[in-house]
């Protein structure tokens, strides 16, 4: 949330141009971070045990390959951006690259962490990035540094990040780098990474496309409707996801325990996260102009098709981690590459209509997908699609109807002036109470009363217990 706020103060003092340059340059430096460590730190999660040899392995083969993606960025910042449709982009891919290997040096170290479910100091680095990358970031904008102003967010953030994880998991990498430790464990570390290579292409795929057919105008726009729905699945989904690997690991020989446990994330994380997405959709023009300022008002109607993404968000974020615990790097790469190339075929097809009609496109590629991915699951993991969609089904529903009340009832209450006045504010204030008050009546219902006793038992459990006297 404290970087969603940043990025909204960002968006009021730079314009969609800038954004839209800076998201190239990101596109590849995420790439590269992917090279660098999506894979070889996953076999920190499924070994038994972690040795010494294991631990250098990781560590070195990480930091090795974040030099060298930086030294790539800088060699091939100016044919990058062209491919990207971004001439102007080349200095801040380079700049982005070399912030890979700083990510890197930390990433071994904020596995092992999480591998003990350490997730205090997970949300003790992200805050800290935050504050201390999103205040330079604040600083560099007002002091009228463009563009540079998200590369140093970049920069610090990640610096911080690498920081805590050092202090959080108190181990010094030595010198047991082994080359046949290396090789064991590069099959699977290379499926991980290229199934989330794919999926990187799979975002940005769109951005490139939008950036050859609209310029990084349009990628601006269309990228800052997409934050206003991330927001939600980094703040909301993310944290169960994250939580979802080592718990998974721990389940993965007990396969009932397994099913239920993915089940149950599933269904938690949409019991959140779908209220809050169908929201943002429904009160998208009063939002967008409250958050990001006026001259963003083309994101509105982009942000109201993207929040239909709310089911295939929910489900994505766990499918790979179910996966991943399992070995099933295969299924992922190919499930990931049928995404890519229907997200190229929908989006090149409707990027000449319009954002809009760009947006509605990944919409329905996310939905033909999502059957093809509970299928594979299901015949991999064990997990009913039914169990999964059954899971949903209550969250789904109720915010379906709180969409509809609060859409009917802000009809009636028109937007009039400044988005920031005291009138559109109470209108927001107003609608958004109304919302959830509904929401949580008719997901009550549709849970049962069975559902609703465990519930009403799980935050008894939630409450501090007295201590004897």
């Amino acid at each position: 949330m404290f970087g969603f706020v940043v990025f909204a103060a960002l968006a009021h003092r730079l314009d969609p141009a800038t954004f839209g340059v800076f998201i190239v340059g990101l596109a590849v430096a995420e790439v590269g971070k992917i090279v660098a460590q999506g894979g070889l730190v996953s076999s920190l999660y499924r070994a038994p045990e972690i040795t010494p040899r294991l631990a250098d392995t990781v560590f070195w083969g990480n930091l090795g390959m974040g030099v060298l993606v930086a030294i790539a960025c800088f060699a091939l910042r100016h044919p990058l951006a062209n491919a990207m449709g971004s001439p102007a982009a080349a200095p801040v891919i380079a700049a982005l690259g070399c912030v890979v290997p700083v990510s890197a040096a930390g990433a071994s170290h904020m596995s092992r962490t999480l591998r003990a479910f350490g997730h205090r100091a997970l949300a003790i680095r992200s805050f800290g990035a935050g504050l201390i990358g999103g205040t330079l970031a604040l600083l560099a904008a007002q002091a009228g540094w463009g563009v540079w102003a998200l590369v140093v967010q970049r920069f610090a953030s990640e610096a911080v990040g690498t920081l805590v994880a050092w202090h959080a998991f108190r181990w010094r990498p030595g010198l047991h780098f082994s080359w046949t430790t290396l090789r064991a464990q590069w099959r699977l570390g290379v499926g991980v990474a290229t199934s989330q290579l794919l999926l990187v292409a799979l975002n940005r795929t769109q951005d490139m496309i939008l950036g050859r057919v609209t310029g990084p105008v349009g990628v601006g726009v269309y990228r800052t409707a997409w934050k206003s729905i991330e927001v939600v699945a980094q703040g909301v989904i993310s944290p169960f996801a994250t939580v979802a690997v080592p718990t998974l690991a721990k389940l993965r020989h007990d396969m009932p325990a397994f099913r239920r446990g993915y089940v149950e994330m599933v269904s938690a994380s949409a019991m959140v996260a779908f209220p809050a997405i169908a929201g943002i959709g429904v009160l998208a023009d009063a939002l967008i102009p409250l958050l990001f300022g006026p001259q963003w008002g083309e994101s509105v109607p982009v942000v109201r098709v993207l929040c239909l993404l709310a089911p295939p968000f929910a489900l994505n974020f766990f499918a790979d981690p179910a996966l991943t615990v399992l070995g099933k790097a295969g299924i992922m790469v190919r499930l990931a590459g049928i995404q890519l190339a229907l997200t190229l075929l929908f989006c090149l097809v409707a990027a000449p209509y319009g954002l809009v009609w760009f947006a509605v496109a990944y919409v329905m590629r996310a939905y033909v997908t999502l059957a093809l991915q509970l299928a594979l699951l299901q015949r991999a993991t064990g997990v009913l699609a039914r169990e999964v969609l059954g899971g949903i089904a209550p969250a789904l529903g109720a915010a379906l109807v709180m969409a509809i009340v609060v859409w009917g009832t802000g009809d009636t209450m028109p937007v009039e002036g400044d988005s920031r006045s005291l009138g559109s504010l109470a209108r927001i204030a107003f609608l958004v109470t109304q919302g959830g008050l509904v929401y949580v009546a008719v997901v009550l219902a549709f849970m049962g009363r069975s559902r609703r006793m465990q519930l009403a038992a799980f935050l008894r459990r939630l409450r501090p217990q007295r201590q004897p006297t």
